[in-house]
């Protein structure tokens, strides 16, 4: 602080931290924008064979959550794209459940597809949560090509974990991606036919809980981004989602 500030004085040290304030809200602005760039170009990344390079440390970093897990005891595993890896506060907001967050950022069903024998090596779950759809449709995938994806996800879970339980949260109404509303409606309405009637699996429906009664997105439950969940928006996540996880344990 001696190379910022002249004086000592109170009031050169409140202009300088008023100041501070200031430049800090513009580095974070600046910091989500650079994220939203790098998984808009993850996701728009479709060469299967050479993944973004971004996602080599992110594939380590979630192996080795895997290696510090205290217990595989009714383990449930979170696996998707961003609205999962920034859930930051997963455990806390699911607990007493044991659970592993497993997002990577800008990840499709494809790219859960391509990483899954490599991130799940290690891993015997009780149950997988799957989160996808949302970057696919954004990549002009159909409602009926992210149904086939999802298919082909789930076909890899079951040929490694017969029994596993499996449950599938709804593609949130971002606000960001107002335009792709009817086709993340239809798409939800396939995945949880999908889910339930083939699989006897659970659709998690978070959707009806973000949505205005006109149909609208609420932006109060998103960054400023308009894409990614704000503390508000998961705290609606928590609430559906450990509902629903208790619900099917107690049938």
């Amino acid at each position: 602080m001696s190379e910022k500030i002249e004086s000592q004085s109170i009031e050169r040290l409140i202009d300088f931290v008023n100041d501070l304030q200031q430049d800090y809200v513009g580095y974070v602005k600046n910091a989500r924008q650079t994220v939203a760039q790098i998984e808009e170009k993850s996701s728009n990344f479709t060469d299967m064979n050479s993944p973004p390079e971004i996602w080599h440390n992110e594939i380590l970093r979630l192996k080795t959550r895997v290696a510090k897990l205290k217990t595989q005891d009714n383990l449930i595993v979170f696996y998707g794209s961003s609205s999962i890896r920034l859930w930051v506060n997963i455990k806390k907001d699911l607990h007493p459940k044991n659970v592993l967050n497993f997002g990577f950022g800008g990840s499709s069903f494809a790219w859960c597809i391509h990483y899954f024998k490599e991130i799940f090596k290690d891993v015997y779950p009780q149950k997988i949560v799957l989160y996808g759809g949302e970057n696919d449709l954004g990549e002009g995938k159909s409602p009926q090509e992210v149904l086939a994806d999802c298919k082909t996800l789930v076909s890899l879970i079951l040929h490694k974990y017969p029994e596993i339980d499996l449950a599938l949260i709804s593609i949130k109404p971002s606000v960001e991606r107002e335009a792709l509303l009817p086709n993340i409606i239809e798409t939800n309405l396939l995945l949880s036919k999908y889910i339930i009637g083939e699989q006897n699996g659970q659709f998690i429906n978070v959707f009806s809980r973000m949505i205005t009664s006109d149909n609208r997105p609420k932006p109060e439950l998103y960054l400023s981004d308009g894409l990614h969940l704000n503390r508000a928006g998961y705290q609606i996540w928590a609430g559906v989602i450990k509902e629903a996880l208790g619900a099917y344990q107690n049938i």
